[in-house]
């Protein structure tokens, strides 16, 4: 891979000589980040990212990385030198600790934040949150994705600041979602026993697309934008199942099981990880969050935001490319 990185003190502004829009991202790493390189090149957007370590497999060649990481102010600085916007979509979905949620959500928000705002044209903040954040008692990570929202909103005075709050992103890439899909190839799907519950899901080409719109929306809106794949009821677990089943061309039961049954298996899972010192997304605080009601997002008007993938076609799309990984096992398809 061909990689270019900018210097960490760069000797003068780009913003004197770029040719195209700048945009810096965080999290270029992850999930969404990765989708989000390739949906801002190819919108003509020129970018630079920040990178702990190598740059992602598969990353435009045309982007430029910054070493460094969110607790490194001169890294910041460099990451935002003439930016037009950042888009921050780093952060931690699992630790240890409520502290390790802190320090990377709102800590690295923050400095993030501060450094932006100290630039002398400060670039437009686009910090993507969580609908996690409407509850931010239910777990560590919702709290700190909360207090993340407030620690750029203190700054809205000093620069253009939107909140996103996706719901859980989904598609070609995504580790967690994978779970899904292997566990409907074993013809069953277990889903918590708790009436009623709904929640929206985006697909990451949308995920992207809601950031691309953000980036160029006149009006800065006061509250978090949330949005979704434009089913306005979200999803019943019923419907999941059947998608993941119809992806994979087999038929999916679900498996209802109480409670007391995910709380098991989140202790367990975080008990495994305090003794290994390894991190997991399933723990008991991530049990509490599968477990609530209503993670239906009630979408904010969004120009130029328009969902392309419904759940059906989305989830398709998602077992093909675990299917053409490897990843998962697929009936022939008629």
């Amino acid at each position: 891979m061909d990689l270019t990185f900018a210097s960490q003190f760069p000797e003068r502004s780009v913003a004197n000589v770029k040719s195209a829009p700048l945009v810096s991202v965080t999290g270029a790493s992850g999930f969404i980040g990765r989708r989000l390189l390739h949906t801002l090149t190819e919108a003509g957007h020129e970018v630079r990212a920040l990178v702990r370590g190598q740059p992602p497999q598969g990353a435009p060649a045309t982007v430029t990385w910054v070493r460094g990481d969110l607790g490194d102010p001169h890294a910041l600085a460099a990451l935002l030198d003439g930016a037009d916007v950042v888009v921050h979509a780093a952060g931690a979905i699992k630790a240890l600790s409520r502290s390790g949620f802190m320090t990377t959500n709102v800590a690295g928000t923050a400095t993030l934040a501060e450094v932006a705002a100290a630039q002398s044209t400060p670039p437009r903040l686009i910090y993507l949150s969580s609908l996690a954040a409407r509850e931010a008692r239910i777990s560590p990570y919702a709290a700190s994705k909360a207090a993340a929202e407030e620690a750029v909103r203190r700054l809205s005075h000093r620069l253009p600041v939107i909140v996103l709050r996706p719901p859980a992103v989904y598609g070609p890439g995504d580790p967690e979602t994978l779970r899904i899909f292997r566990m409907a190839a074993r013809g069953f799907l277990p889903v918590p026993a708790v009436a009623g519950a709904r929640l929206s899901l985006a697909h990451v080409d949308d995920a992207a697309a809601a950031i691309l719109a953000a980036m160029t929306v006149d009006q800065i809106p006061d509250q978090p934008i949330e949005f979704d794949d434009g089913a306005p009821q979200g999803h019943a677990w019923d419907e999941i199942a059947l998608a993941a089943g119809q992806a994979l061309n087999r038929p999916v039961r679900t498996l209802r099981l109480p409670p007391g049954v995910f709380y098991a298996v989140g202790a367990a899972s975080g008990l495994l990880a305090q003794i290994t010192r390894r991190p997991t997304v399933l723990s008991r605080h991530k049990v509490a969050e599968i477990l609530h009601p209503d993670w239906v997002a009630r979408p904010t008007p969004l120009p130029g935001y328009r969902p392309t993938w419904a759940l059906a076609d989305g989830f398709r799309n998602t077992a093909d490319w675990a299917v053409s990984q490897g990843l998962v096992r697929m009936l022939r398809r008629s």
